[in-house]
């Protein structure tokens, strides 16, 4: 009896729901502790312990146990058994991978061949040897700060008891020394790296490695240390120079000469600035941590026994890293110690012929690079040339190589070295067997998604609509300055028409820079009736008149008193006092030695109005206008006039250098007299020198005037007010009808059902004009994922508009706060160039699918609040108010439903987009580990009117509101609390807003209201048959 109660529970719901809770729980902790742990804690703790692996085998078994018991394998059930399969070889894909699966780096110079992979894991490798026989063994770690469980072995070798033990871990160390009464003595030698100042300690007698030379106590070193009767000296093969710090006199020191070795003087030889410090008399080495951070070495710490005899011993390695062994002799005993990556000796070798780099034009910023290798094997008699580059892959004997990175020199490269075609496999068929399922339950007439549509359609009442929110606007226009610059618009456009460069590459209109400078600077798309072409040119012809126009924004009360200004705006003038000097100096400089998470609202601002200020100043420079393609640049690089020396010569720098101050008088002197021929003709000619030295790189008329287009129209900007006013008449309106309905209110409806239709057009159209102008897909930047989202949460309303246009309405409304949030700061509108491994069309199709989803989840939350409020404000009292919150509850399972199989099918497809583009199809990433998250979190959902105490509509449409905050994490908050690939912020965290706090009392008390309203009320008495 109690084997039958234990294997019910095993493959019971009940059971699966809190296997999956756990499982997203877990794995959503695990994010924080690699953000402040590092990667290896998170590994020990969570991805890679015993008890993570157990939780995933009993979720397969609770899955397989499923098939039978539900009779899963019945045809009408072909759908959901699908599911389940589907999960279940992911599952096991991802076992094979990670007990049978290998990734590592390679590391090749040009004209050399390297069969070498530095593994990807790191391991503690000990050995031990009598000169006759020897016993040996290698064992993964993650160790880290937060936990480690520690290790020890012991054996009988050779009749002696011998083991290890593992004591400590200490990241990142760095070398120190320490008091000893047994202790020897040491030179302290101050040199400089890349991380700054470092003290290296030399044993008097010993010696030290710096860079390429060694130096110490002996003839076999580079720089050879002694003494005599007046302290310490030294010798080097060649010469020296001195600064002595006390008077800053200084000299030359011959090569291969005997010299004095004083402290408290630089000494630079071969490039090597040395200090001898001072000397240390009865020390030891010791070593510190230095925190988490930095690509130093990591120290092991472990104690040798030899039966009665101990000796503790510290081993320096990393990840990355293949250090050598060191040496301990104890007991009579030879022992080898070593931490860290380890090589893996491919079957065949890899030599590369060539390492390729492309830029963006006039950039540093990498467009491609590529490598040129042969594939070498001897034992096949196989020799071929290949071209690995980013997302173009080498596969051979299992193992697949990737364009990872490349040394700095640009003579060498690394590959990302994959072998895991078996785990790959069995993957990718968990993801064709998901899709598939998806597929077909949209379609399968006895699938949940059809019979949800049956009771929708059942559910439907006469008069349908609903609406509860209510918004109060009002729009502040301050007055404004007439004075204005005669600039004329005809010209200014034409002006604007210039191409130009911009800092990574991108060529654009002299218009969409100018949009951007007044967006960024005054916050809105015109200034007192200008547009941004004329504002942009008259503040580079008539600097002195503009810097006095109160134009940039001060948004701080605080800020706006110490400046004196009034209003919200300042001049460019009021950042500077009498002498000059720029006001806020010191204290950007104090803000920026803050931790973001210290700064206050007045220290952000400050550093807003500071970026604009300086914006301004290189608008009145003219540093932004990289107008002037340089001739025969194998790069492509347009620069503006102030960089122009050693760029052009000839008639090409006569004209760079004079004509702007030409065009700056023409423009200047046809404001007065309105003949603006002459400014046309300066314009033209800038166009032809274009055309002449840059031709390759311009971007098409058509182009070029889409841009100018999209950059007037504005299309996002004018939406978000749009969808707003129309969305909220239209719940007015549907909400109206509800309680009385006449047939003015129905045509009402219509008029408004159609300018929805109407907005979506445009949005589509902006979409596709964005697509057309950058020349990728609308949807590879924060930007242009969230006006995609919004384009796609209205979509998602259209789908269920047939059932009930309130969810067509509530998206309208969702949409315009989604492209408010577009605009705001920490979004940048801006169109720019990607990175390489961004040009994927498996990247297209994964963030398409992915973003669309949160369109459609965005719109279960939505309903599970209307659903919720109109259960608090009605209590069940009106029949038709029940009958539209039942229907409500049914349209939101099947938008879970639909925004779950995209949310899914999008996130296994960022797995294929990372195995062809870098060889990982799962690497734990904080935003593929969120995304996996919500997609558990809304499995449990689907699964909740299966379970017991779960069903109902209060605890669904709770749950469709509370579970979007999963989503919520993964696009805003890994971008910016947690660090991972798709980061978008650097440094520290910021604070966590008010508003998110503000946000989860209110769900919590329309949570808590709304469940004693349900509990007393008509609506517990309604529970779905199904």
């Amino acid at each position: 009896m109690k084997k039958n109660r234990l294997i019910s529970f095993l493959f019971s719901m009940k059971w699966m729901a809190v296997l999956i809770l756990i499982f997203a729980i877990a794995i959503g902790i695990a994010t924080f502790i690699e953000n402040d742990f590092g990667t290896p804690a998170s590994k020990a703790v969570i991805y890679n312990a015993k008890w993570f692996e157990i939780l995933l085998l009993l979720l397969v078994i609770n899955m397989t146990g499923n098939i039978f018991i539900y009779r899963l394998y019945r045809r009408s059930k072909w759908p959901v058994l699908l599911f389940h399969v589907s999960f279940i070889l992911m599952i096991v894909g991802a076992g094979i991978t990670r007990f049978f699966g290998s990734e590592g780096l390679l590391h090749i110079r040009e004209g050399n061949a390297n069969d070498k992979v530095i593994s990807d894991n790191t391991y503690f490798s000990f050995s031990v040897d009598d000169k006759k026989l020897q016993y040996g063994f290698k064992k993964k770690l993650f160790l880290n700060p937060l936990y480690n469980s520690g290790f020890s072995s012991s054996v009988d070798f050779n009749g002696t008891d011998i083991g290890v033990e593992y004591l400590d871990y200490l990241p990142n160390v760095k070398d120190t020394i320490v008091d000893d009464p047994q202790g020897i003595d040491f030179l302290e030698l101050v040199t400089t790296d890349g991380n700054g100042r470092k003290s290296n300690y030399i044993p008097v007698g010993g010696r030290i490695n710096l860079g390429r030379m060694s130096i110490g106590f002996g003839p076999e070193n580079t720089i050879q240390l002694g003494t005599d009767s007046t302290g310490f000296t030294f010798r080097a093969p060649f010469e020296a120079s001195f600064l002595k710090m006390a008077d800053q006199s200084q000299g030359i020191l011959g090569a291969d000469t005997t010299h004095p070795f004083e402290n408290r003087m630089l000494y630079r030889i071969a490039g090597e600035a040395i200090v001898f410090k001072q000397l240390h008399t009865k020390k030891k080495i010791d070593y510190v941590s230095t925190g988490t951070k930095g690509d130093g070495l990591d120290l092991i710490k472990v104690r040798i026994n030899v039966d009665d005899e101990t000796k503790e011993v510290g081993i320096k390695g990393r990840k990355g890293s293949v250090r050598s062994t060191k040496h301990v002799m104890l007991g009579g005993f030879n022992f080898h110690l070593a931490y860290g990556s380890v090589y893996e000796k491919l079957p065949f070798t890899i030599m590369l012929r060539d390492f390729q780099m492309e830029r963006y034009p006039g950039s540093n910023s990498p467009s491609s690079y590529a490598s040129e290798v042969t594939l070498i094997d001897k034992a096949a008699e196989v020799e071929r040339p290949v071209r690995i580059y980013m997302n173009n892959v080498l596969d051979y004997k299992g193992y697949r190589f990737f364009q990872s990175s490349y040394d700095t020199d640009e003579l060498g490269t690394v590959l990302s070295v994959n072998k895991d075609r078996p785990g790959t496999l069995v993957s990718y068929a968990g993801y064709f067997f998901l899709a598939l399922g998806f597929i077909i339950t949209l379609f399968h007439p006895g699938s949940r998604f059809r019979k949800l549509g049956e009771l929708v359609r059942k559910a439907r009442v006469k008069k349908e609509s609903l609406a509860l929110l209510a918004l109060i606007f009002t729009l502040n226009i301050n007055a404004q300055d007439t004075n204005q610059i005669h600039i004329d618009l005809d010209h200014a456009y034409k002006f604007g028409s210039l191409q130009m460069q911009d800092q990574g590459g991108r060529m654009k209109p002299v218009s969409t820079l100018a949009s951007e400078m007044l967006r960024k600077i005054y916050r809105k798309s015109n200034y007192e009736g200008l547009e941004p072409e004329q504002v942009m040119l008259g503040m580079i012809v008539q600097p002195h008149y503009w810097q006095g126009k109160p134009m940039i924004k001060v948004g701080h009360e605080q800020l706006r008193n110490e400046l004196g200004i009034e209003g919200n705006y300042a001049t460019f003038l009021d950042f500077f006092d009498d002498e000059f000097n720029y006001v806020l100096g010191s204290k950007v400089d104090e803000i920026n030695r803050k931790k973001p998470a210290y700064r206050s609202k007045y220290d952000n601002e400050l550093l807003n109005v500071d970026e604009r200020v300086n914006i301004s100043y290189m608008i009145y420079m003219g540093r932004f206008l990289r107008l002037f393609p340089v001739p025969g640049d194998p790069n492509n690089t347009w620069v503006a006039p102030d960089v122009m020396r050693n760029n052009f010569s000839g008639t090409d720098s006569l004209f760079v250098y004079g004509i702007l101050p030409m065009y700056g008088s023409a423009v200047a002197s046809s404001s007065k007299s309105g003949d603006w021929k002459l400014a046309d003709d300066l314009v033209e000619s800038i166009n032809q020198f274009q055309i002449k030295n840059g031709a390759e790189v311009r971007i098409s008329e058509s182009k070029l005037k889409a841009e100018q287009f999209y950059n007037k129209v504005d299309v996002f900007g004018r939406l978000f007010p749009y969808y707003l006013m129309v969305g909220m008449l239209f719940l007015i309106v549907l909400f109206t009808r509800l309680f009385a309905d006449n047939r003015a209110l129905k045509i009402v409806q219509y008029i408004l059902y159609g300018l929805v239709i109407l907005g979506f057009l445009m949005h589509t159209g902006g979409l596709a004009l964005r697509w057309y102008i950058s020349g990728h897909a609308p949807w590879s930047n924060g930007y242009e994922s969230m006006i995609y989202i919004a384009w796609a949460t209205v979509l998602s309303g259209f789908i269920f508009s047939r059932s009930s246009q309130i969810a067509l309405a509530a998206t309208a409304v969702l949409s315009s706060f989604i492209l408010m949030v577009a605009h705001l700061n920490w979004l940048n509108p801006e169109i720019t160039n990607l990175v390489p491994v961004l040009n994927s069309y498996w990247l297209m199709i994964h963030v398409a699918i992915i973003t669309a989803s949160y369109g459609f989840l965005a719109l279960g939350a939505i309903l599970g609040l209307l659903n919720l409020l109109l259960i608090i404000f009605d209590g069940g009292r009106s029949k038709r108010i029940v009958l539209t919150v039942k229907e409500l509850t049914y349209i939101n399972e099947m938008t879970l439903q639909l925004g779950l199989f995209m949310l899914t099918i999008g996130t296994f497809l960022g797995g294929v987009w990372a195995n062809e583009s870098w060889g990982r199809y799962w690497g734990w990433d904080a935003k593929e580990t969120w995304a996996l998250a919500s997609v558990l979190f809304y499995a449990f959902v689907a699964h909740m009117r299966l379970i017991p105490g779960l069903k109902g509509f209060y605890a669904f449409n709770l749950s469709a509101l509370a579970f979007f905050s999963s989503i919520i994490m993964t696009y805003f908050g890994v971008n910016y609390y947690l660090s991972g690939l798709h980061s978008y912020a650097a440094g520290d965290p910021l604070p966590i807003p008010m508003f998110v706090y503000y946000s989860i009392a209110a769900v919590v008390i329309i949570g808590t209201v709304a469940y004693f309203r349900y509990k007393k009320s008509a609506f517990s008495m309604i529970e779905e048959s199904a």
